[in-house]
């Protein structure tokens, strides 16, 4: 189901090509079903076998966190393939950070690094599919879910640091008399910024949404729009960005950074070391965050 193939599925078990596929034949007949159908070079998996998966993979990894509670676990030895979800901006600052100390850490282990967004990464949690996601602002409570807070970010306002705005104090009137760009993974949710103007009774003009943090420098360059980001891209930018930042003129809440593991695996020794290999990479990058902060005031 994970790997769509049989030889990758057979890599992963240890087994051989063909020993995977007697296998396969044998769930074939017991469940009166093909369970995967040959689609190209993938097999995709049957109506009957994403009905099962679910309950499977539950049963599955229960046993696994029973056994791994006691096996001991050592980072330098383990071949164990981990996958975790990230958003694009957490990404381009945590992943280069994490891939470094996860080699030298665990150097015969793999480290998926998948793109995921807020409204899915609970989904694929639950499921299997991500050993643990990092999400900010997460509001899809589930009790089968576990939240740690490995951080928080401020909201900010970016503009061009070439641009009118960029002169003068951001008041609430320019601020409302100017363009905005809204940051939307499904280019449709509104921003925390708007719930707060609609609670005062206020609206701003909103010309397009974007999904992606790291283009904010191309978006903003030569106009006079503005945008509301994490104060953590300021990791990422430099003065070359041409993005100044400067506070709204509004009261906006912060945004809490969760690491989101599945509760079953809150006692699996390897999930609990890459929880805390995150958490320490969030620790040092709140420390880098408050000297940037600091050092640079509203600019970067």
């Amino acid at each position: 189901m994970r790997e769509g193939t049989v030889t990758t599925a057979a890599e992963r078990l240890g087994r051989t090509q063909s020993a995977v596929s007697h296998s396969l034949g044998k769930l074939r007949a017991l469940f009166k079903d093909k369970l995967f159908i040959r689609d190209g070079r993938s097999m995709k998996p049957t109506p009957r076998a994403v009905e099962l998966s679910d309950e499977i993979s539950d049963a599955l990894e229960s046993i696994r966190a029973t056994i791994d509670r006691y096996q001991s676990f050592v980072p330098s030895e383990t071949k164990r393939i981990f996958r975790v979800g990230l958003l694009d901006y957490h990404g381009a600052m945590v992943v280069p950070e994490l891939i470094k100390r996860f080699r030298v850490e665990a150097p015969h282990a793999s480290l998926h690094v998948m793109p995921s967004s807020k409204e899915e990464v609970g989904r694929l949690v639950l499921s299997r599919k991500m050993d643990c996601a990092i999400t900010p602002n997460f509001d899809r409570p589930d009790p089968n879910l576990l939240l740690s807070e490995v951080g928080r970010d401020e909201l900010v306002c970016a503009i061009w640091s070439g641009s009118e705005l960029a002169r003068q104090p951001l008041t609430l009137q320019s601020y409302l008399e100017a363009t905005h760009i809204q940051m939307s993974a499904d280019g449709r949710s509104e921003g925390l910024a708007d719930k707060a103007l609609r609670e005062v009774g206020l609206k701003r003009k909103v010309a397009a949404t974007i999904p992606n943090y790291l283009i904010i420098p191309w978006v903003l360059r030569g106009s006079g729009l503005i945008t509301h980001c994490a104060d953590s891209i300021v990791l990422l930018l430099d003065e070359h960005s041409q993005v100044s930042f400067v506070k709204a003129p509004l009261e906006l809440p912060s945004m809490p950074i969760s690491l989101i593991i599945h509760k079953q695996m809150a006692g699996d020794p390897a999930t609990a070391w890459l929880k805390w290999l995150i958490e320490k990479i969030y620790a040092d990058r709140e420390v880098r965050k408050g000297a940037a902060r600091a050092g640079s005031s509203s600019h970067t």
